[in-house]
């Protein structure tokens, strides 16, 4: 039976895109679908092709005691205009992604009585997740394990995997063939921001392999910096075959043909390449606050076998370079390491989580 489906997402890339590919999949089974963000949210214009959205006021509820007032009456402002929207639109239920933005839509729906799906992309429940579940009717998670789920009912709760883009499942195949001669190809991005830390330290890190790798190497490196050009000078000079560009608009035909990825932890990164199947080093942003969530993604999946952890402050070119010495001289790390990428990739988590949103759809 057809039904309307309201997502809640916030404004980053890292909840917008699993609520796309949730958005398409029930497209695709026939249903309505509208997309409750704010203002970042709506600049994805590419992600919400084709889907129904909506603009709400939104605002975090931090710093002191007049900044907080002022929040809760932006939430307040999107509460009411989500609730306007649900009962135009008769939704049936709402699935909320996490981020401050989620919050009103979320809050709407319950108090027109609709269930609420919380999916949550990390290893443990982000703020606005954590206030949630306790109106919450369900929870999805992306992970076997997250923190933060005490005192919820455990029947309740179902691992989903985190979705992702079809540019994403589209490029899953084999790991690459990795023999004594063959190219070592290194892919090198820093997330929707890039990493300006990665072209400080991986060029003067690759200078630093022998020249039996360094020959071998094919360099895909993210980087928007002033002096771009400068860096692929330096990596010519050291005998290294380097693409250097701010935006890769083919992710996931390079992610494809990695043999070893350096990137940053985000939620959305971790599962592209659980779901390709790829080996990487996590530098996780630094800090504390949400980014403490990249730290622990990127231990987690270490621990998992997935590849290595690396935090900011130890990335020196010397250490990079151990790291990367010791994956392209060893012939089983690599492999070994994209196999346990695979082994938790989820790429029907789409699929997965539509059938726990339906499953909470009122009988016909």
């Amino acid at each position: 039976m057809k039904h309307t489906i309201a997502l809640a997402a916030g404004g980053t890339g890292g909840h917008l895109f699993p609520a796309e590919a949730l958005a398409r999949e029930l497209m695709a089974r026939g249903h309505d679908v509208v997309i409750h963000t704010e203002q970042r949210g709506a600049q994805f214009t590419r992600a919400l092709e084709g889907i129904a959205h909506v603009v709400l006021p939104a605002s975090s509820l931090e710093g002191g005691l007049a900044a907080k007032a002022r929040a809760a009456f932006t939430i307040l402002r999107g509460v009411l205009a989500a609730r306007r929207d649900l009962r135009r639109r008769r939704a049936a239920v709402m699935v909320g992604f996490g981020g401050y933005p989620s919050f009103a839509p979320a809050l709407a729906a319950r108090s027109l009585g609709l269930p609420l799906l919380l999916h949550e992309q990390a290893t443990r429940l982000s703020k606005a997740n954590v206030q949630l579940l306790r109106i919450a009717s369900a929870l999805a998670t992306s992970f076997p394990e997250v923190a933060g789920t005490e005192g919820f009912d455990p029947a309740r709760i179902v691992e989903t995997g985190n979705p992702v883009r079809q540019a994403i499942l589209q490029a899953r195949g084999d790991y690459p063939p990795l023999d004594a001669e063959g190219p070592l190809r290194l892919l090198v991005v820093g997330g929707s921001q890039s990493a300006a830390v990665f072209g400080r330290v991986v060029p003067p890190a690759l200078a630093l392999l022998p020249e039996s790798l360094r020959r071998r190497l094919q360099l895909s490196l993210q980087y928007r910096g002033e002096d771009a050009d400068v860096l692929a000078a330096q990596l010519r000079e050291a005998g290294i075959d380097a693409t250097v560009r701010p935006f890769f608009d083919d992710m996931g035909e390079r992610l494809r043909a990695a043999h070893l990825v350096v990137t940053r932890a985000g939620a959305t990164t971790a599962a592209d390449l659980l779901t390709i199947g790829r080996p990487a080093i996590f530098v996780p942003l630094p800090h504390g606050g949400a980014r403490e969530e990249q730290r622990r993604n990127a231990q987690t999946l270490a621990q998992a076998g997935v590849g290595w952890h690396i935090a900011e402050a130890d990335l020196l070119p010397g250490t990079l370079a151990a790291v990367l010495r010791d994956a392209f001289e060893s012939p089983t790390r690599l492999p070994d390491a994209a196999r346990a990428a695979a082994a938790l990739g989820r790429p029907d988590a789409a699929a997965r989580l539509a059938d726990a949103v339906e499953r909470l759809l009122p009988a016909a």
